[in-house]
């Protein structure tokens, strides 16, 4: 089925840029020397990671992290949003700080990067996300990303993307917002989660040194999807939240320029800067790792309550919102849990928002263990469906009955997708075409699916 956006998978860019891990960044002086320029990220810059990770791979996969390195703020810093300076934050004697504190109950304390013996002053505490990270003059965040230079904190990665693609978005995986339409995905290095089972851990788990990164200032975002006729804008593949200042410039660019803006995200953020992002975007997905807050301290390093705080904010906030569940054997499986899990998004949301139970793969440091068996999944369903639940997915398992959008009220496949293409599509006005039964979500009209940054019809709150 056509959908008016070129999808072409040549591997060379109009400037001969190749696709895929092991790109090489594009200085911005390039990019500004002909017409083509701005295209050639948009047909897919993905940078790899260079030979120097600090983590052993294949053996161990243990994380080696030591000082950050000092550098002054580069051409690619910009001063962070949301941050206080502390004057003096520990007391005379020259006694330790345990910043160990500030970044989750069970992580490790390494004495060389996270405890700080004070001896001046210019310590920052960043208020971005709940780990609350105090950081000395010189030192980097729990994310890796944000620097402390002097007083003052800076992002390290705002024009910086290591990943720019472009993808269906259904691969995000947005199953209820303009269906079949490409979006123009991009990612930097970082991440404020250190999940063992991190799908991509190649770039969410390195610092900016460690990833080949293109320069593309958010002008050059917006206007690389504006070339190509893609209506829609993801911040994905690693964590959003930590380039937080670039999505947001990018957000409202794209926004005055017609297009829309997907976030993908496993939001853990505070709030004021939660609600700024709710302010500017379209639609967030939320990576909920499970319903058990041990799971998240010992797992991910992150805390359960402020994400269920976040998804509350984000339903009120009236942005669309889906939820994804990566399901890992022996971790996050219990059914128990994932009732519990499926209810509370039933019973004190709503029963309409997509949840998404995805096959999880092996990765990172659990290559151990095996895929999610596909009963699993399909036991989860069902769970989810008892509780209430209208519209529950099997992700990860191309083909599946469960990847396709069913009326409630009929039953009929209304969207049934193979992989992240869609080979049919009964919404009309926002309804089942069979029944007329309004179905949640923002839809394409059925003349015309994913046209070049058309309005959506047909818009039905969840």
């Amino acid at each position: 089925m056509g959908n008016g956006i070129s999808t072409s998978s040549s591997s060379k860019s109009p400037l001969g840029i190749g696709v895929g891990i092991g790109t090489k960044p594009v200085p911005r002086r390039r990019f500004l020397l002909g017409a083509g320029a701005a295209a050639a990220c948009g047909l897919g810059i993905a940078a790899g990671i260079t030979g120097s990770c600090w983590w052993e791979w294949p053996a161990g996969k243990e994380s080696k992290v030591g000082p950050a390195p000092l550098s002054p703020p580069t051409s690619y810093s910009v001063e962070a949003r949301y941050y206080t300076t502390i004057s003096s934050l520990a007391g005379s004697g020259g006694e330790e700080l345990d910043c160990a504190a500030c970044h989750g109950a069970t992580e490790e304390a390494l004495p060389v990067f996270y405890c700080h013996t004070p001896h001046h002053d210019n310590y920052v505490r960043c208020h971005l996300c709940p780990h609350q990270c105090v950081i000395a003059d010189g030192e980097r965040g729990h994310c890796r990303v944000r620097e402390n230079h002097g007083g003052r904190l800076y992002s390290l990665v705002y024009g910086n993307p290591c990943a720019v693609h472009i993808d269906p978005i259904e691969k995000k995986p947005f199953y209820h917002f303009l269906p079949t339409a490409m979006a123009l995905s991009l990612a930097t290095a970082g991440c404020n989660l250190r999940c063992l089972y991190c799908q991509n851990w190649q770039i969410s788990q390195a610092s900016p040194e460690e990833t080949q990164n293109a320069d593309l200032p958010p002008v050059e975002i917006v206007r690389t999807a504006t070339t190509y006729s893609v209506p829609v804008i993801a911040y994905t593949y690693s964590e959003p939240i930590i380039f937080y200042e670039y999505m947001l410039e990018i957000a409202q660019l794209a926004r005055a320029a017609g297009l829309y803006n997907v976030v993908v995200s496993a939001g853990f953020i505070n709030q004021e800067p939660l609600q700024a992002l709710c302010r500017a975007v379209d639609a967030i997905k939320i990576d909920m790792k499970g319903y058990d807050p041990a799971f998240y301290r010992q797992v991910c390093q992150a805390e359960l309550e402020p994400v269920l705080k976040a998804i509350r904010t984000i339903y009120a906030s009236g942005v669309h919102l889906e939820i994804v569940n990566l399901v890992v054997p022996t971790l996050n499986d219990d059914l128990e849990q994932l009732r519990a899990l499926a209810g509370w998004i039933s019973h004190e949301l709503s029963p309409d928002i997509p949840l998404h139970f995805s096959r999880f793969y092996p990765q990172y440091k659990l290559t151990d263990l095996p895929p999610t068996p596909v009963e699993t999944l399909d036991r989860a369903r069902e769970i989810a469906i008892e509780e209430g639940m209208r519209f529950v997915y099997v992700g990860n398992v191309p083909g599946h009955p469960g990847n396709n959008t069913y009326c409630p009220a009929c039953g009929e496949p209304i969207i049934v997708r193979q992989g992240f293409a869609v080979t049919a599509y009964h919404i009309s006005d926002g309804a089942c075409a069979y029944c007329g039964q309004p179905i949640p979500g923002r839809w394409w009209s059925a003349e015309q699916i994913a046209p070049s940054r058309k309005t959506p019809v047909g818009t039905s709150d969840q």
